[in-house]
C-alpha cells in the first residue's frame, strides 16, 4: 500500500464517521485510529483486553514501530472505549481475541482495511489519496490547530525525535496568520 501524506479536514472527518452505509467494524477502527494517533498495524493487533478504564481510558500497545518490548498505555476518549466493549459485547468477541475481525474471525488484513476505507471515502464525495495513516495525521494536526503544543502532539504520536513530528504535520496557515494578528496586535496596543 502507499503511504500517504494527505489528512481530511474536520468536516470530512465528520462526513466520513455520520455516513449511513458504513460498517460498525469499520467506523469503530476509523474512529480508534483516529482518536488514538494510532498506526493502523497497532489498531489492527489489538485485542479486547488491551482497552482499559483505570484512571483514564486507554488501549495498550503491545508492540510499537519503536520500542518493540515496552507495552505502553495510549489515551483513548471514553466514548471510543465505551463503542469498543459494545461492540465486542455484540460480537461476541472474547478477552483474548481481536477485535476487529473478519468474517472469518481472523484478524482483518490491511487490503481489507485499505479497500473498505477507499470505498468509504468515495461513498463521501472525498476525493484524496486517503489511507488509514491519514487518521493518525490528521488527529495530530487537529490537535496542533487547536493550540495543543507541538511538544505534546509530539509525545501523543509517541515521537522520539520533534523533528519527526514537525514533519509530519500540516500547519493551518490560517490559524498561523490568527496568532500572528494576536501578537501584533498586543505589540501595536503598546505602542
Amino acid at each position: 500500500m502507499k503511504y500517504s501524506k494527505e489528512w481530511l479536514s474536520k468536516a470530512e472527518i465528520r462526513t466520513l464517521f455520520s455516513h449511513p452505509d458504513l460498517r460498525t467494524r469499520d467506523l469503530l477502527l476509523y474512529k480508534t485510529c483516529y482518536y488514538g494517533g494510532f498506526r493502523i498495524s497497532e489498531v489492527l493487533k489489538s485485542k479486547r483486553e488491551d482497552y482499559r478504564d483505570e484512571d483514564y481510558t486507554y488501549l495498550i500497545l503491545r508492540e510499537q514501530k519503536t520500542d518493540k518490548m515496552n507495552w505502553e498505555p495510549q489515551p483513548i476518549p471514553r466514548h471510543v472505549y465505551a463503542d469498543v466493549l459494545r461492540f465486542c459485547n455484540d460480537n461476541k468477541i472474547k478477552t483474548q481475541d481481536h477485535v476487529f475481525q473478519s468474517n472469518r474471525k481472523k484478524p482483518l488484513s490491511y487490503n481489507t482495511v485499505y479497500k473498505n476505507l477507499k470505498k468509504a471515502c468515495e461513498a463521501c464525495g472525498i476525493k484524496k489519496e486517503v489511507t488509514t495513516h491519514s487518521f493518525r495525521r490528521s488527529r495530530a494536526t487537529h490537535l496542533l490547530n487547536d493550540g495543543l503544543s507541538i511538544y505534546k502532539v509530539s509525545t501523543f504520536l509517541r515521537h522520539k525525535q520533534i523533528r519527526t513530528t514537525i514533519k509530519y504535520l500540516k500547519l493551518s496557515k490560517k490559524r498561523l496568520s490568527d496568532d500572528v494578528a494576536k501578537i501584533d496586535n498586543k505589540f501595536f496596543e503598546e505602542i
